[in-house]
């Protein structure tokens, strides 16, 4: 589907009527040619941007911002014009164009914000001040013109804060094709939660259990009584919340095992939240033998009874080619009968370990930096610490 469905509003075509190049790039709408007073005191021409998309034809476009391709403008005289219209100069790449500064200028008049013909107006009218002092016959205005680039999404509506803040290339680098999440109990249903948000083409859900009352006190959300008690499967129930935003949620109600293992072998990033040590261990070599990347994670709870009190650590551990020795690490256990899993869990926890998890796999694939290779990630609750690479399982 498109990211941005295209059904011209009468605010864009009164800036085409009124002879304004007028494109629409995805999740941005662009006015090209618009005239500008540069540093050297001459007349140049660069594109103004912003954020934008259509609801029931009426244009959505976020904030008074918007970002601009050229240099921070000037007066006639070639002073700077930083102070009056620009929040910052950092460089973005946003609808196939490089944008070098970001606008922040708010006008007196009530209506600047009401729609995205006076939004972008707004700008050129001022822009425009300052070149008619040196040519009052140069305009913004030109033939009229508009062209749509409709590109392809898995969501249902635009994630206009992408938008807004310039990261559609930043966010291009969560476009896999296939993450799988195997196990949606506390900590996989917040790890699909963070994933589902993400431009991932698929996400394939494994895990054979039925939601249960105790399921909604330790999963995003909020189940009815009704939902509670229907025996559905999760992986069947998760892919209908979610899909309500996006396509490409993929439901497997089953148990990994050694029979369907293989059925990972095409997936580019998994993760594996199960509680279950004999699964991870096969899981985990598995993977480990195919070369695929993967995080574990791990978290155990322990009651403290002279305190009446719970102690607890969390525990992730990345594993790609270059690291899958620490497969030997995990604890493959039963950890039930171990009592080192205990079957506490605490909604909380379930995020930490998840989020904690999303964090490492965006390092991984290069979304956030990394100036440290980070495999493994403890937290221990009772030191409030977070250590790294620390190869003792939780």
């Amino acid at each position: 589907m498109p990211e941005n469905r295209i059904a011209l509003s009468p605010h864009v075509q009164r800036l085409v009527d009124e002879k304004y190049a007028v494109s629409i790039e995805g999740e941005y709408i662009v006015v090209d040619n618009v005239p500008y007073v540069s540093a050297a005191g001459v007349i140049s021409r660069a594109a103004i941007i912003s954020a934008y998309y259509e609801k029931d034809g009426v244009a959505q476009f976020g904030d008074h911002t918007v970002l601009f391709t050229g240099s921070v403008p000037c007066t006639p005289a070639g002073e700077s014009l930083a102070h009056v219209l620009v929040a910052d100069t950092n460089p973005v790449a946003v609808a196939g164009r490089q944008a070098l500064c970001r606008f922040s200028y708010k006008s007196e008049r009530a209506d600047t914000l009401d729609n995205i013909y006076n939004k972008l107006t707004h700008y050129i009218r001022k822009l425009q001040s300052y070149v008619s002092v040196i040519d009052p016959t140069v305009s913004a205005a030109g033939d009229g013109s508009i062209s749509v680039r409709q590109a392809p999404s898995v969501f249902f509506y635009p994630n206009t804060a992408v938008a807004r803040a310039g990261l559609d290339v930043y966010e291009g680098k969560l476009k896999l094709a296939k993450v799988a999440i195997v196990g949606l109990g506390g900590t996989g249903s917040y790890i699909l939660d963070a994933i589902a948000k993400t431009p991932v083409k698929e996400i394939h859900l494994y895990d054979e259990d039925i939601v249960e009352p105790a399921t909604a006190y330790r999963m995003p959300g909020a189940l009815t009584i009704d939902e509670a008690h229907q025996q559905v499967r999760k992986t069947d129930y998760l892919r209908n919340v979610y899909c309500r935003m996006r396509t490409g949620i993929e439901s497997h109600p089953i148990r990994i095992d050694q029979g369907n293992v293989h059925e990972l072998d095409d997936i580019n990033f998994v993760f594996i939240a199960v509680d279950h040590g004999p699964s991870r261990g096969l899981i985990a070599r598995h993977l480990a033998e195919k070369g695929i990347p993967f995080v574990d994670v791990g978290m155990g709870v322990d009651r403290v009874p002279e305190a009446t009190k719970l102690i607890a650590r969390i525990r992730v551990t990345a594993i790609d080619c270059e690291s899958k020795s620490l497969v030997d690490r995990l604890p493959v256990s039963d950890d039930q009968e171990d009592a080192v899993y205990n079957n506490i869990q605490v909604a909380e926890l379930n995020a930490l370990n998840a989020m904690l998890a999303v964090i490492v796999y965006k390092q991984k694939i290069g979304f956030y930096s990394e100036e440290i290779a980070v495999n493994a990630l403890h937290y221990v609750l009772t030191w409030q610490r977070l250590l790294h690479n620390h190869s003792e399982p939780a």
